[in-house]
């Protein structure tokens, strides 16, 4: 194997690889072994094909199309050690010729992590007070769910539903239409715009309006923000809903059968109060993590990033594909073009990876370890009565043990933040190298 490397810069290399016959003899063989029980070359039986008939029947190359995938990504990785370079990630391969087979591949070497001095984080822990009024408004929403619509003949009113024929254009085109649509009037309504609702209040069944509204500069349908769109509306009913009495029957009759109204706002109010304790946890880590990552050092490798940033809008191509909604539907729909999505998709990325990085060195340096008993609670919480092969099982469980690795070192974070925690560890500061990326991101 010829081997030439560039320098190295971001943490990134190129190798340019060439094999040699020896290289290739298992690669030709393997290809030779795939292919032949495919090949019917008259004289011989199916399968049965000596190899030098079938390399000189099909090519060399398409024994070593057989086997493509292997052959360079299993070259490119004996290379690396060859020149004693630790990289990770799935390499990128460029300029692959068959004849000589020769390529060049982009790597990611390991980044070197300086965390700073993490266990100085500090950062205050905030929660939402509940008030009465938030008990309240929790149980005039369950009210609303079991209200009945009965029609009414008044104007219409924030919080009715009004049946409507209506139109709606910009310059001049059609862009909205409703033939005896229902729609619900909410403040903050936005369809078809924002202020439509409160255009429709007001109007008696029976009558017809026309009116125009200036749609917001930063409207989700880039199409039509910023611009005037006028309306022809007739309204034909109008529904107001009834809700039910709020008294000890109502508490009765609910699923869970609550004795009382009392009974139902202690409910109301512990529930509100876990939501409440769950958001804001959720979100100390998230700021722990960030004050965390203000002060690291860490270049990612621009390859690593470019696959990160792909997987991220793949994934979200696929499900936009199983929706059966049109890219350009979805992005008229959040107001972004493709550009500001692929921006978004890249910072996502580097904060993954960031993440990652980042985390796995904490990891090491406090020595943070899934507990068996950890990773086989876990496994039978995800996995429970799931029939697996062997090496599925493992591949598993060791993404448990991972995915545990990670919420004991942010969980052991937080304990820091808060004063909670001291530890007698390895030293705060620097870092040699970060672990491999575990969860996100990138195929070895």
């Amino acid at each position: 194997m010829k081997i030439s490397q560039d320098e190295v810069v971001d943490n990134q290399t190129t190798l340019r690889i060439e094999l040699e016959e020896e290289d290739l003899a298992t690669y030709l063989e393997q290809g030779y072994r795939r292919i032949a029980p495919r090949v019917a070359i008259p004289g011989f039986r199916r399968g049965k094909v000596p190899r030098r008939v079938v390399e000189g029947y099909m090519g060399r190359e398409s024994l070593l199309n057989e086997v493509l995938d292997s052959m360079v990504y299993e070259s490119t990785d004996k290379a690396a050690k060859q020149n004693e370079l630790d990289f990770i990630g799935r390499p990128k391969i460029e300029d692959l010729d068959l004849d000589p087979v020769k390529f060049t591949a982009i790597i990611a070497l390991k980044p070197e992590v300086t965390l700073g001095d993490y266990r100085s984080i500090s950062v205050e822990f905030e929660m939402d007070e509940i008030t009465d009024q938030d008990v309240t408004d929790r149980i005039d929403q369950i009210r609303e769910s079991l209200g009945t619509w009965e029609s009414v003949e008044r104007a219409a009113e924030m919080g009715d539903l009004v049946n409507v024929d209506a139109r709606g254009y910009v310059d001049g085109e059609e862009f909205w239409s409703r033939e005896d649509g229902v729609l619900y009037l909410a403040e903050e309504g936005t369809v078809p715009v924002p202020g439509f609702p409160q255009e429709i209040v007001g109007v008696e069944p029976g009558q017809s309006v026309e009116f125009s509204i200036e749609v917001p500069e930063d409207f989700r349908d880039s199409e039509i923000a910023g611009k005037t769109a006028s309306f022809e509306v007739t309204v034909s009913k109008v529904d107001e809903r009834t809700m039910p009495e709020l008294d000890d029957e109502f508490a009765q009759g609910l699923p869970d059968g609550f004795e009382s109204v009392e009974a139902l706002r202690a409910e109301v109010e512990k529930v509100l109060k876990e939501d409440a304790e769950n958001r804001a946890n959720q979100e100390y880590e998230g700021k722990v993590i960030e004050a965390l990552l203000d002060q690291v050092e860490l270049t990612i490798p621009p390859i690593m990033l470019e696959h990160e940033a792909e997987t991220i809008q793949s994934t979200q191509d696929m499900y936009l594909e199983r929706a059966n909604i049109r890219k350009d539907d979805y992005l008229r729909s959040i107001g972004k073009t493709e550009e500001e999505v692929q921006q978004e998709a890249e910072e996502e990325a580097n904060n993954r990876i960031m993440r990652s990085f980042v985390l796995d060195k904490v990891a090491e340096m406090e020595e943070v370890e899934a507990t068996p008993q950890q990773i086989d609670e876990r496994f039978n919480q995800m996995y429970a009565g799931q029939p697996m092969r062997r090496p599925e099982r493992r591949e598993r469980r060791e993404s448990v043990e991972r995915m545990l690795k990670y919420e004991n070192t942010v969980s052991l974070l937080v304990s820091m933040a808060k004063g909670e925690s001291e530890t007698e560890n390895a030293p705060a500061e620097g870092g040699e190298s970060a672990s491999e990326d575990a969860e996100q991101g990138e195929e070895r």
